[in-house]
């Protein structure tokens, strides 16, 4: 019995250690941030505008978006800028979809994070559709004190 409890011990703080990594982490917020950007074509906008608060809590202060696809995208923003984005995007959006489709590579180095990734992603406006298709994205992660925040975010267009 002694030793049933022991293994489980054992099991369990190894996967704390692995939960709570950085890498596993960072991993989680990047895909908390592509569920937040997700908006579905039948959600109400109450329910879309629920995603600010998750939004606020990923981003840190400032971040550099760098796109060749959205030229209006491109930049440093305040925080409080792409929350304003986010809820015209609430508004005005058909419907978004950001599907992880793989993670390339996770690197952590102190306080910083590197992850990048392919996406398949979709942003459906009424007229047109400034993003649809495959993105290789590089996310640029700094840990403050209220944890991983996103600073830099660069994507292009695969296919």
């Amino acid at each position: 019995m002694k030793r049933l409890v022991l293994a489980a011990i054992v099991i369990l703080t190894l996967f704390g250690v692995w939960w709570f990594s950085p890498t596993q982490v960072v991993k989680r917020r990047t895909r908390s941030l592509l569920t937040t950007l997700t908006l579905d074509d039948s959600s109400g906008k109450v329910t879309r505008q629920m995603g600010a608060y998750s939004l606020n809590g990923l981003l840190a202060s400032e971040v550099t978006l760098d796109t060749p696809t959205i030229k209006e995208a491109n930049g440093t923003f305040e925080r409080s800028e792409l929350e304003s984005a986010y809820s015209w995007l609430c508004e005005q959006a058909k419907q978004t979809h950001f599907k992880l489709e793989k993670f390339k590579s996770v690197s952590v180095s102190g306080a910083t994070a590197k992850v990048e990734l392919t996406l398949d992603g979709l942003v459906e406006l009424p007229v047109y559709r400034p993003a649809d298709g495959i993105y290789d994205v590089t996310f640029d992660w700094k840990k403050e004190k209220d944890g991983w925040r996103l600073y830099h975010a660069t994507w292009k267009q695969v296919r």
